[in-house]
């Protein structure tokens, strides 16, 4: 606890505290900056070592801050201090909500309804801005000394699933959780309407609709239990107000009213049909003290038999003289008083009537009795005689409870049974009989039908077949194909991959069944890969789900082994599993040279030849049947006129005798023998 005096952040200097909750503290403070008095909350330690919690707590209480409406107490100020976070707000001489049902008990249906309507208000103008209170209830509204109420904690009373586990850390709290809040689902709009609804009921009973020890028992019955209306506890809310709350405490957020503006305009066209409040100012007041004073005075003298006991209790004058419920004044004078004593009509004593008169007043008073008991007889027979109707009112689309609580109100008798439908939701009247608008007779019986849902089927196995079979077969089962289109790279685009929920999943007739359905394979973008390696070409494209095609040609300006083309192009948009063709430079081989003509030259003269062009003479000797081709070229490989890298191997084939058997070959280093010391000579052409 903050002591007294205490200056925080250099300017809020601490006067009292005036409350304390699960999260936070707060204290009346007075501003040095700007000479005011402000409510400041300070965060408990525990959650100020939650950075996670600080982080939402710092983003929520901005956006809070930016809310200004007559119905939302204004935040001026936020910040950190002595380890932990404070806000600087608004400061209200009021008291809350809360407090004002703990002391009054049940509000008037009316008087209720306006006080929730302003908290509707403020809760549109946050949700406009995309600001949901997330924990709404009497304990954060405030009543000021006019009566309008105000709501705080916008955007900053947010607690954590994990809270629920501290004993009576959110335990009021607990009390106006929505269904999806208990479970640890997201919130909407549609959470602070149901918290609302609550504070609604709480107003009209005087109680919230669900109770318990821990908070985990009231969550569980926020999930799975049926309020009861509240026509059932206070006979004084007509039913048209249970539908109201019954609705914005409805389980399913979809099946509550979507939005605060639909709230309110269901509140106040109900509001405009209701007799104006007993005490119309009930609710104002320093503090609203005095008029809820007032409010709870005039509720007890209008209720049956108050009225009447009180003014006919007696009132003792000082002589003793007292009057009596019919207001005639009966006196007496005491002995000693010095008065005669009279009777009621006024006459003295003494006064003694004739027999003749008191027989005439005998008379006349059995005349008019007998006249009142005629009256009496004859409005007894009109009742009996005169039938008298009541009109069936319109019970489609209400909830059973609703439905019979209304028959009930209208001295009607209901007869319940229920019935599939496929388009009016379980739980919710389907039919009536005698229809809406029809006149009955008292305590008559009103059938009402009531829905079970839509029936159960079977999800369907649908993976594979073609969305057009798989919509036609979901419809014919009573379900609704919600088609999602995903890539697959294994179905077939246009066919089905799975469903949600999956095959073989009971669900109720009329659901939603999500189709995901195949656009085949995602697409990719083409990177670039001119001017990198091979190797990381292919390791790029690879990468992307990409196949992988390599040519190789030679490409001026370009080193041996790097992409110089690419196709398809960088950046075109292709299927995974498309195949890229990328064209690397080849590496340069020996020069390429023309193999010269050697046939008929001598054998030294063409190893001469062939040494002189770059190659690698080798020498073969072929027997040759003309002696003129002995010891000449007869044949070479490669021809002449190849070309052929510089430093090949060219083989000539040199004419030597038949008769010789030995047939050796000579490397081009190796020297000839000859067989004659002559030198030969070219033969002629002419074959000589």
């Amino acid at each position: 606890m903050i002591e007294p005096g205490t200056l925080i952040d250099g300017r809020y200097e601490v006067l009292q505290r005036v409350g304390s909750g699960g999260m936070a503290d707060v204290y009346l403070a007075s501003d040095q900056l700007l000479g005011r008095k402000v409510a400041v909350k300070v965060l408990h330690h525990r959650f100020a070592e939650d950075q996670e919690f600080v982080e939402r707590f710092r983003r929520e209480a901005s956006s809070a801050a930016g809310l200004s409406h007559p119905n939302v107490v204004s935040i001026f100020d936020r910040g950190e201090w002595d380890g932990t976070y404070y806000i600087a707000m608004e400061y209200l001489p009021g008291r809350t909500l809360k407090a004002i049902v703990r002391q009054r008990g049940a509000l008037e249906p009316a008087v209720a309804i306006d006080v929730v309507v302003q908290i509707l208000r403020a809760a549109r103008f946050a949700h406009r801005r995309g600001v949901i209170h997330r924990d709404i209830k009497p304990h954060n509204v405030i009543l000021d000394e006019e009566g309008r109420a105000k709501v705080t904690d916008f955007g900053i009373a947010r607690a954590g699933a994990s809270d629920m586990t501290l004993t009576g850390s959110i335990m009021g709290t607990a009390q106006y959780l929505s269904p999806e809040q208990a479970q640890g689902h997201a919130v909407s709009e549609s959470s602070d309407l149901y918290a609302i609804g609550v504070v609604l009921y709480e107003l009209l009973v005087g109680k919230v609709p669900f109770e318990g020890e821990t908070a985990v028992t009231i969550a569980l019955q926020h999930i799975s239990q049926d309020p009861p209306p509240p026509s059932s506890i206070n006979p004084a809310v007509p039913p048209e107000l249970d539908a109201i709350v019954l609705r914005a405490l409805r389980k399913d957020p979809a099946q509550r009213y979507q939005s605060a503006d639909e709230l309110i305009a269901a509140l106040e066209k109900l509001r405009a049909t209701l007799p104006a409040p007993r005490d119309e100012h009930a609710l104002s007041g320093a503090g609203a003290a005095a008029g809820l004073a007032g409010a709870g005075l005039a509720r007890d003298l209008a209720q049956p038999g108050l009225s009447t006991l009180r003014h006919a209790r007696p009132e003792t004058g000082a002589s003793g003289s007292w009057r009596p419920a019919t207001g005639r004044l009966a006196a007496y004078s005491p002995a000693g008083h010095g008065g005669a004593a009279t009777a009621a009509d006024g006459a003295p004593n003494g006064d003694r009537r004739a027999p003749q008169q008191q027989r005439d007043r005998r008379r006349w008073w059995w005349i008019g009795a007998a006249a009142l008991i005629a009256l009496a007889a004859a409005a007894v027979l009109i009742v009996l005689l005169v039938p008298r109707t009541v009109t069936v009112p319109k019970l489609e689309g209400l909830t059973k409870q609703v439905a019979i609580a209304k028959l009930h109100h209208l001295g009607l008798k209901a007869d319940p049974s229920s019935a599939y439908s496929t388009s009016v939701a379980k739980g919710l009247v389907v039919t009536q009989s005698p229809a809406a608008g029809a006149d009955v007779k008292p305590h008559a019986t009103v059938g009402i039908t009531v829905s079970l849902g839509a029936g159960s089927t079977t999800v369907p196995e649908l993976a594979g077949r073609s969305l057009e079979a798989a919509e036609e077969s979901l419809n014919r089962l009573g379900l609704h194909p919600d088609p999602v289109h995903r890539h697959s790279e294994i179905v077939k685009a246009g066919f089905v991959i799975s469903t949600h929920p999956p095959a073989g999943q009971v669900v109720q007739k009329g659901s939603t069944v999500v189709v995901y359905v195949s656009m085949g394979p995602s697409k990719v973008k083409v990177p670039r890969v001119i001017g990198e390696t091979q190797a990381t070409a292919e390791e790029i494209l690879r990468e992307q789900g990409l196949a992988v095609t390599v040519t190789e040609s030679p490409h001026a300006g370009t080193s041996a082994g790097t992409v110089f083309a690419q196709d398809p192009h960088a950046g075109t948009l292709v299927d995974k599993g498309t195949g890229v063709t990328i064209e690397v430079a080849k590496a340069k081989g020996p020069a390429k040279v023309v193999v010269p003509s050697v046939i008929e030259d001598g054998r030294e003269s063409a190893l001469a030849t062939l040494r002189a062009a770059g190659f690698k003479p080798e020498v073969i000797e072929e027997p040759v049947s003309n002696p003129s081709h002995v010891g000449f070229v007869v044949k070479q490989e490669p021809p002449a006129g190849s070309k052929v890298s510089k430093g090949s191997t060219v083989t000539i084939y040199v004419g030597v005798e038949s008769s010789t058997t030995t047939s050796s070959t000579t490397s081009s280093t190796t020297s000839s023998t000859t067989s004659s010391s002559t030198t030969t000579t070219k033969s002629t052409q002419a074959g000589g």
